[in-house]
This record gives structure tokens, C-alpha cells and sequence, in this order.
């Protein structure tokens, strides 16, 4: 609509107004009310404004609707009259719109008012073309000729025995790039680009079973292809029956309503993105309550603290390198909450956790029906980590077959789900991790080496315990104030001979092996003094000069535990702890059995 659309609202309740002028204001019309309660006000409404809809309530207590409808007909205009109520039955409802009332909508539901208003506003359109062509169709030539010459929708009259396109106005030729003598080669079938349809179609105007096309597409003399709706009908002319075709071009509206639908559809993209973004992140807080702060204030990990501070403000790509335990997540942590994405979710992905068949859907997520068991559309953990950060843990275990698809994630920011064809944009800050050395798997040709340089933009390598056994007791403390109340240990003190044990052991599980010592010791220590258990007693104090000495069954327990912990604790199939090893998953079943090791939790 290119003039602003004015509403007159019949109802006696100005709070009930209010609602409906806040309603019809932000769908972009001009209402107004007066308060019309009774024939009189309702007569000085129509005498002193020129109204293009009504809008009136069913229940005001002097004042009928139908006396109010019955002057709006009055006016002789043909303009939209909708009724509002929050109580009318069916067949009130039904009564009214026999009595010529154009729809009718529930107060409850005032969201469809302005749709009803936009319809019928177009349904008043249409029915003056209908009668406009009517009009063109029973006035005389003379006054048909300059209705049909100023119609600035297409008109195109047909032959009703040959479909031959006897006659176009000027908006059809303009519409259309041909000139009448053009026209009058072709038929009706020649304008369109969906020939057998309108074939059809105007079979239907023959019989009389239609008077209006509904959506079809035309085209034009360059091929360009537009689509229309077409209002048709038949009349006589010079003894001949004639088709009547009032053609108008919707390429405006249909752009408008793709518009909206892609802005619906992107709008419910992204409530499906953060609802699946809330569910991760509550899986997060749920799976990882552990780690509040660092804990560290020897010279090697203040030293990287300080990388971690100057890349945290970029967006730059790090590579954490270190051995199992060494807190590799924790510090892909604390980057991220230093940076400006802080706001946004840290997604966390272990790629030597999950099935080489699913990984690549978990990353790049995938469409319904892409494989079996694929019932609905998921989103991957890039899409989830748009705008964020993504965490990649254990990146040396990604297969080879996937790690050109991530490349192409971090040097163009794109990705196509699995099963499908449309091309998504993300702009994701990548922090990868690994315990493996990177530079063997390449000469091994398991890991690209274009991959390798892209992710090892910003490395940092996090020490393992053993080089910083001066963070051991702040360690143990934070250790004990986490696990104690839950154990209902209550922890005093740590004799200086059980620190200097703790000081002096080699930690090949680094800080996460520390943390399983000091839960179970907890569970030993009976006063208020930590004790350490039978578990610990073959531990061997490091001195100089001398190299450490360990038992077969523990070298045998630690890598196992290793080996268990690089795999999440998944024993069997391919890079599963077993595989690793060089054990039958059976074998390896039976030596954690036999030296007691059991996943925390279970």
C-alpha cells in the first residue's frame, strides 16, 4: 500500500481502543477513535473522515454492531468491516458475516488483526478490478477503449475458439517487452512459462468453473520469468465469446514474502542454535565443576601465563602442547575467558573420544536423512561456537580423511553440514591440544602438514608437574579443600615427610594423577593430618644424581592409566587404550582388574 491506511475504530471502552490503536499503529496503519456509541457519533465519524476499513466491537451496551455495519454499507463504499469480540458465539459470528461483515477476529487473538486487515484490503482491490473490467466489459466502445488504454494492470482479451491474443492494453505490451502486432501472433499459452497449466487454467474460465488464477508463472519477450495472478472471466463482443485476462506481476510481493520467510527461517536457525548452545553449555557446567582458577606460581608456568594473557586479546589459532594430565583444557579455559569472546560459549570437542564415523557430523554437524539413524537436522559444534571459541582436544587423533574439511574451516570460515549443499559462514576462534608430537605424525603421513602450520600459529607448551614441583603444595591444598568437605575430611595439616614424597615422585599422570593421589589419601587419612595409603608407599624419593626406580606393576598401572586417559577411558576399537598398548582388549580388561584400576566415579 503506497498511501497510509486509515482505521476507524467503533467501540465505547477506551481501554479496549487503546489495545487495538497500539495493535494497528506498529502494523503500520492510522488508526483513530472517537468514541462512537450510537447512530448519531456514528454518522459525524463517516460525515468527517474518509476511512479505508472499520474495525467495530460486538458488545457495546447502547450501540449495535449491526446498526453500525448498516451505516457503514450506507456510504456505498465496498471497504473492509471487521468485527471484534472476546464472547460472540458461532453462529452470532456467522450471522454478521451474512449481514455483510467482512471477518471477524477474537480479542484474544488480536495478532491476526492486521493479516485480516491486509487480506481483506487486497480482496477489496480485487474485487474493484473485477468490477472495473465488468464495467469495461458492458460500457460502450468508445468508453471501454479508454478504461482499457489507462488499466495499468495487463489486460490481454483472448479468442474463446482459438486462444489466439486478439487484443492487449499498453501496460500488457509494457509488461510483456512485445508490441501489439507481436501480440497478435501469439497465444494465450506463448506468455507463459508454464504452458500446460494455463492450457488448463483457461479450460476452467471455458467452463466456468474459475474466475481467478491462482499463482502461475509468465514470461517475458527476453525469456525473463516473472510470476502473476490473473483474474479472469468471458463476455461477448461483436458476437464472439472472449476470455478477459487481468494480469498482474506479484515479483515485488513474492520477494517481499521470500524475504520474510528467510528471515523467519534464519530467525528459527538461530533459536535452534541457542537452545543447542544452552543444552552444551549446561552438559559443560555439569561434566566439568572442577578447576576454578589456576593453580601455579613457579617461574615455568608464570611463564605461561604470560603467552596466555598476550594471545588472549587476539584471535589468533593456539596450539597447547603437552603430556596427559598437564591441565591442556584449563588453559584453552582461561584464554577464552580472557578474550573478547568471553561472553560467548567455549565449545569443547575431544577428537580421540568420539567414532571416527560420527565425528565429523559432532564438528560440522549434518541434515535429516543424511545417513541412517539421521532423524533430524543437528547443528555441529562450529555452528554452536560461531562468534565463540572452539576447544579441539586431542587434535594428533583427528582422522586424516577430516582434516582438510577443518582446514578449510580455519582459512575460509566455511563448512557444509553432512548430506548438505548450502555453504555456512562461521567466525570461530580455534584453540586445538594435543599430547602427541605433531612433527612424527606428519613424517608418519597421519597428520597434514598444512594443517600442522595453520593450527601452530600461537603454540604453547604446558610443563608437565615434574618441572614444577614447586607448585605441588599450593596444589595439594587446593585439592584438599575441593574433595575434603564432600569426603567430610576436615584436613589440618600435611606432615613435611608426606609433602617431600609428593615432592619427590616423577608424576608421569602430571597434575591429574596428584589430584587422584590426594582424593584417595583423603579417604586414608583418619585425623585431621593427610596420610598417604598402601597405594603410595613403593613411591621412591628422587634425589639427585639418581635415577628414579619403580616397581613392574606400576610402571605397568601408570601406562595403563596413561594410556586410559589419553582415550577418555574407552578400552576397545581403533586408538582405544587397548590398540595403543598393543593388548587384546580381553588382556587389558584383565590387568586393570588385576591391579585394581577403576575410573573415578564408577
Amino acid at each position: 500500500m503506497n498511501k497510509p491506511i486509515r482505521v476507524l475504530i467503533i467501540d465505547d471502552s477506551e481501554n479496549d481502543a487503546l489495545l487495538l490503536l497500539r495493535a494497528l499503529a506498529k502494523g503500520g496503519f492510522e488508526p483513530e477513535w472517537t468514541r462512537v456509541d450510537n447512530a448519531e457519533s456514528m454518522r459525524q465519524a463517516l460525515m468527517n473522515n474518509k476511512w479505508d476499513v472499520s474495525i467495530s466491537d460486538c458488545q457495546m451496551p447502547e450501540f449495535s454492531v449491526e446498526a453500525a455495519l448498516s451505516l457503514w454499507q450506507n456510504t456505498g463504499e465496498d471497504l473492509p468491516f471487521i468485527v471484534i469480540s472476546g464472547a460472540i458465539g458461532e453462529e452470532d459470528a456467522v450471522a454478521l458475516l451474512k449481514a455483510g461483515a467482512h471477518d471477524f477476529v477474537r480479542k484474544e487473538n488480536l495478532a491476526r488483526l492486521v493479516p485480516a486487515i491486509l487480506r481483506q484490503l487486497r480482496e477489496t482491490e480485487e474485487r474493484k478490478g473485477r468490477r472495473q473490467a465488468e464495467k469495461i466489459l458492458i460500457e460502450s466502445e468508445e468508453k471501454y477503449r479508454l478504461l482499457f488504454t489507462a488499466e495499468s494492470d495487463a489486460i490481454v482479451i483472448l479468442d474463446a475458439e482459438t486462444r489466439d491474443i486478439v487484443e492487449v492494453n499498453k501496460a500488457a505490451a509494457d509488461l510483456y517487452g512485445y508490441s501489439t502486432e507481436e501480440f497478435s501472433n501469439l497465444k494465450s499459452w506463448d506468455i507463459s512459462a508454464e504452458p500446460e497449466r494455463s492450457k488448463a487454467y483457461i479450460d476452467e474460465i471455458f467452463e466456468g468453473g474459475i474466475s481467478r488464477i491462482p499463482l502461475i508463472n509468465h514470461k517475458k519477450k527476453d525469456d525473463t520469468i516473472f510470476p502473476t495472478e490473473i483474474s479472469a472471466g468471458t463476455f461477448m463482443w461483436k458476437n464472439r465469446r472472449m476470455f478477459v485476462l487481468i494480469i498482474r506481476d506479484i515479483t515485488e510481493r513474492k520477494n517481499r514474502e521470500n524475504a520474510l520467510k528467510n528471515a523467519l527461517d534464519e530467525l528459527q536457525e538461530i533459536k535452534k542454535r541457542l537452545e543447542a548452545e544452552n543444552v552444551y553449555l549446561k552438559e559443560e557446567f555439569h561434566l566439568n565443576p572442577s578447576f576454578s582458577d589456576i593453580i601455579g606460581q613457579s617461574k615455568s608456568f608464570k611463564r605461561v601465563l604470560r603467552k596466555i594473557e598476550q594471545v588472549a586479546v587476539t584471535d589468533s589459532t593456539v596450539l597447547i602442547l603437552g603430556e596427559t594430565g598437564t591441565g591442556k583444557e584449563l588453559l584453552a579455559r582461561a584464554i577464552h575467558n580472557l578474550s573478547p569472546r568471553k561472553d560467548r560459549a567455549l565449545v569443547k570437542v575431544n577428537c580421540a573420544a568420539l567414532p571416527a564415523n560420527l565425528i565429523e557430523s559432532e564438528l560440522f554437524g549434518h541434515e535429516k536423512g543424511s545417513f541412517t539413524g539421521a532423524i533430524a537436522r543437528k547443528i555441529g559444534r562450529f555452528e554452536l561456537a560461531n562468534g565463540g571459541t572452539i576447544f579441539l582436544d586431542e587434535i594428533g587423533d583427528l582422522p586424516l580423511e577430516l582434516q582438510s574439511k577443518l582446514l578449510r574451516v580455519l582459512q575460509e570460515g566455511e563448512l557444509e553440514r553432512v548430506g548438505g549443499t548450502n555453504t555456512i559462514k562461521v567466525h570461530v576462534r580455534v584453540i586445538a591440544a594435543t599430547n602427541r608430537e605433531l612433527e612424527n605424525a606428519m613424517a608418519e603421513g597421519t597428520f597434514r602438514e598444512d594443517l600442522y602450520y595453520r593450527l601452530n600459529v600461537f603454540p604453547i607448551s604446558s610443563p608437565p608437574l615434574r618441572e614444577r614441583k614447586e607448585d605441588i603444595p599450593a596444589l595439594v591444598k587446593f585439592f584438599i579443600q575441593k574433595h575434603g568437605p564432600k569426603l567430610r575430611k576436615q584436613i589440618e595439616t600435611v606432615p613435611k615427610n608426606v609433602m617431600e614424597t609428593l615432592k619427590g615422585y616423577h608424576w608421569p599422570g602430571n597434575v591429574r594423577e596428584l589430584e587422584n593421589i590426594i582424593e584417595r589419601s583423603l579417604i586414608h587419612s583418619q585425623g585431621d593430618q593427610l596420610t598417604l595409603g598402601d597405594h603410595f608407599r613403593q613411591a621412591v624419593v628422587r634425589t639427585p644424581g639418581k635415577k628414579e626406580i619403580r616397581t613392574l606393576a606400576e610402571r605397568q598401572r601408570e601406562d595403563i592409566l596413561e594410556a586410559l586417559e589419553a582415550t577418555s577411558w574407552r578400552v576397545s576399537g581403533k586408538r582405544g587404550a587397548a590398540d595403543i598398548l598393543g593388548l587384546k582388549p580381553t588382556t587389558l580388561e584383565a590387568r586393570m582388574k588385576k591391579l585394581e584400576i577403576k575410573r573415578k566415579g564408577t
